[in-house]
């Protein structure tokens, strides 16, 4: 029976409610009129309210990442604000590596998530959070921190739309930062300049008493008599060169001399200039000191012309102006850095440090400019999601240093795929993000997706290690109707998520559909959730085993089902997928289990035995030390139970892990079945080493037992090694009486099949075997 698909109005009023939450707390940030503080206080609130979360904060990382602090802690119980508790990496390495590493930590168990399961004592458990969504905040450095979303004594799986909500939250604060580190090179900046506007002031002061120098005293005075050729210079022309008038001359030419050879043209037709009345004589210029150091000099001078006007004499005087000269000269190059420093710093906030590409908020920035673009080239645009696939594998086996350069080369890749008008960013982690001109059917989009597998179909090799990554992508196509950069994004996600979902290594298209999908999923999540609390919507279904001789019940496979409240009964393959994406199937089994035993002991008080229960248990499922537990709780009533495991399982490199686990279940008398035995790969010494109890033949093969010779065969050689190995065999699928009889001709023990038995509610077994129970009680009253 199809499922039905239907759009949530619910979900997406909540994700408008987003939009708009986001947009005031942007408008309070552009306004500027808060602290860091005050606007973190603002957004706690918000997040808590809109999210509906118990505990909202927002923590800073110290420089060293040594430490993080809380900023602010809203919790909605009370309504009130605190501060200043302190957490050190220290005491929480992975949390702290998950936080600096991650864009996004999403617990929806924070005591069992391996990043989030340190604080389970000294966090957790007094403050009864259960649930947790972290988001990095990050700057134009990197990682400045965390905001923190808890739940309390409930349990929250985290929609993408939540994510990115705390996401867009976490980039603000972000901005903040930003905006107050930009604020103090400013102030830095302000500072300079008014150093250098007082030095200017000063030079100007100093250039006021060089003009009064030529009316009062002077630092050192020179007359030129232009008809004798003949120069008079004060003392003070010599001492300001480190020599007498001894050493030196008088004679124009030895001053002319001393001048910096790349000065002297300029300044020599600069005094003839004068002389002939075309401007006035003020010039700086180098003059060689007798300590062989260059000395820079100010002269100025004044013609001194007779009745017919007639130059007759230059009268001027020499001022060593090399400190004030220099300090300018510092003053500039100073100032010229702080502003190369200024837009080094506006840049770096716009750019991944690590692959100098640009980040999401270059992203946002520009895309309204690519908009207007596209629409002059009469284009689309595509906005594309990218996720390395494995990459996690790489950081764990080689380190983040062999992963840092492994997101260079892969940059590198997405670099040479664009053209110089197209955008490529890193928005965190192993994610990128890309902008392209493109055509309504995505085209350019898909190739791009397509070169970009094809460079990653090689193994990377970097220095001595050989790994490999793929790529999932997401693409969002704006045909003009959709001109919101954050609506693309989360239609780019949407498809990520399909593209992920389907295999990875993939790229998918966004389609509407995957949006009605999207909400849901997220729908059945949360009923799902809401089922899960109530413990009374998932209940087990009974499928009975049959001997294959007497055809009397020796048991009962527990099949999963949920009884939803509107949609009906629910087959497991409509809901165990998400389960698994909530990280919920543990407590699926934990409940199937009780409830299945709680009916075999009903049944056994009205007189019928269930002999045995039999429960598929996944090889993941296997290891989980919740699993151990919850038989353990059981008592003697395990020896009821049998454990059903997938042949996968059992490869001939069992575990140790999985070893012990079987070892521990036989203790408690648990069996083990092989279940769809010849649907896999497990070989006769995965058999010789694990010794289930009981083989179970895939209905696959026993379908065509009565047409097909080689099934025929095939289930004959599988009884002969269940028999060698004193293993029992159980055939399924079986559909009829003829089947029946092959199968039990064939030496199979024990039949499971519709046409033998339907699975049912536990309150109808008794219904259906009550005549068995009858029989059963009349033969006992005739032996006695």
């Amino acid at each position: 029976m199809g499922i039905p698909l239907f759009p949530d109005e619910t979900v997406l009023e909540r994700v408008r409610k987003f939009n708009n939450s986001l947009d005031r707390l942007m408008r309070l940030y552009t306004e500027g009129a808060l602290s860091s503080v005050e606007f973190i206080g603002i957004l706690t609130e918000e997040a808590s309210l809109r999210l509906q979360v118990q505990r909202a904060s927002a923590w800073v990382l110290d420089e060293e990442q040594s430490q993080i602090e809380c900023i602010d802690l809203y919790e909605t119980l009370n309504g009130q604000h605190s501060s200043g508790a302190i957490l050190y990496a220290s005491d929480f390495p992975k949390y702290f590596d998950a936080v600096i590493t991650e864009r996004v930590i999403t617990a929806s168990d924070a005591r069992t998530d391996p990043r989030t399961s340190e604080f389970t004592e000294v966090y957790l458990k007094p403050n009864r959070v259960i649930s947790m969504l972290d988001t990095q905040i990050r700057s134009a450095g990197g990682a400045r921190g965390v905001i923190c979303l808890e739940t309390v004594d409930e349990y929250r799986e985290w929609s993408p739309d939540e994510a990115a909500y705390a996401a867009s939250l976490a980039e603000l604060i972000g901005f903040f930062m930003d905006r107050e580190d930009r604020s103090e090179i400013y102030d830095q900046l302000q500072q300079t300049n008014a150093q250098l506007a007082e030095a200017v002031s000063k030079a100007e002061q100093a250039n006021e008493r060089f003009d009064l120098a030529l009316k009062a005293s002077f630092d050192g005075i020179w007359d030129h008599d232009l008809t004798t050729d003949r120069l008079v210079s004060s003392e003070q022309n010599f001492e300001l060169l480190g020599i007498t008038s001894a050493e030196g001359t008088a004679a124009f030419t030895y001053w002319q001399q001393r001048v910096h050879k790349d000065d002297k043209d300029r300044v020599i037709k600069a005094l003839n200039d004068h002389i002939a009345g075309k401007a006035p004589y003020n010039e700086t210029y180098r003059i060689l000191h007798k300590d062989g150091s260059w000395r820079w000099w100010r002269s100025r001078a004044q013609v001194v012309r007779n009745e017919a006007g007639e130059p007759v004499r230059v009268v001027g005087t020499n001022s060593d102006v090399t400190e004030l000269f220099s300090a300018q000269l510092e003053l500039k190059q100073r100032n010229q850095e702080l502003l190369a420093a200024k837009m080094e710093i506006e840049a770096s906030a716009l750019h991944d440090a690590l692959t100098e590409l640009p980040n999401r908020r270059y992203l946002v920035k520009i895309f309204d400019e690519m908009l207007d673009i596209a629409k002059q080239k009469q284009a689309c645009l595509s906005v594309l999601h990218i996720d390395l696939d494995y990459f996690k594998d790489v950081n764990d086996r080689y380190g983040h240093a062999m992963g840092d350069a492994a997101l260079k080369r892969i940059a590198g890749y997405l670099m040479s795929l664009t053209s110089e008008e197209e955008f490529v960013a890193r928005i965190g982690g192993d994610e990128f993000m890309a902008i392209l001109f493109d055509e309504a059917n995505a085209q350019r989009a898909i190739q791009f997706s397509e070169k970009l597998s094809h460079l990653l179909s090689d193994v990377l090799q970097i220095d001595d290690c050989v790994f490999e990554i793929g790529a999932s992508v997401g693409i969002a196509v704006d045909k003009g109707d959709q001109n919101d950069v954050w609506s693309l994004l989360s239609d780019a996600d949407l498809a990520l998520y399909e593209a992920k979902k389907s295999g990875r290594k993939r790229h998918m298209v966004f389609e509407h559909d995957m949006r009605v999908r999207a909400a849901f999923a997220r729908t059945t999540k949360e009923d799902l959730r809401i089922a899960l609390d109530q413990q009374d919507q998932i209940i087990p279904y009974f499928q009975p085993q049959f001997c294959a001789k007497s055809h009397e019940p020796v048991g009962f496979e527990v099949l999963a089902r949920w009884q939803h409240p509107t949609r009906g009964l629910l087959m497991p393959g409509d809901f165990l997928g998400y389960a698994a994406e909530m990280d919920k199937l543990t407590e699926i089994d934990r409940q199937i289990l009780k409830r299945a035993i709680e009916y075999s002991e009903a049944w056994a008080y009205a007189g019928f035995d269930a002999k045995r229960l039999s429960l598929n248990v996944s090889s993941d499922r296997l290891v989980d030390p919740d699993l151990l537990e919850c038989v353990e709780e059981l008592g003697e009533r395990t020896s009821l139970l049998s454990f059903e495991l997938l042949e996968s399982t059992f490869l001939d490199d069992t575990n140790e892990e999985v070893k012990k686990v079987l070892k521990r279940l036989h203790q408690l008398n648990v069996e083990i079945e092989i279940d769809d035995f010849g649907s896999g790969y497990a070989s006769i010494l995965s058999l010789v080493n694990v010794r289930p109890a009981r083989l179970k033949i895939d209905a696959s093969l026993t379908r065509d037992v009565g047409k097909d010779p080689a099934m025929h065969s095939l289930i004959a050689s599988i009884v002969n090694i269940a028999r060698a190995l004193d293993i029992s065999v159980v055939a399924e699928g079986v559909e009829n009486p003829s089947q029946s009889k092959k199968l039990t001709n064939l030496g199979c023990d024990i039949l499971q099949g519709y046409g033998l038995g339907m699975p049912m509610r536990g309150d109808d077994v008794l219904d259906r075997f009550g005549p068995e129970i009858e029989q059963h009680t009349r033969r006992i009253a005739r032996r006695a």
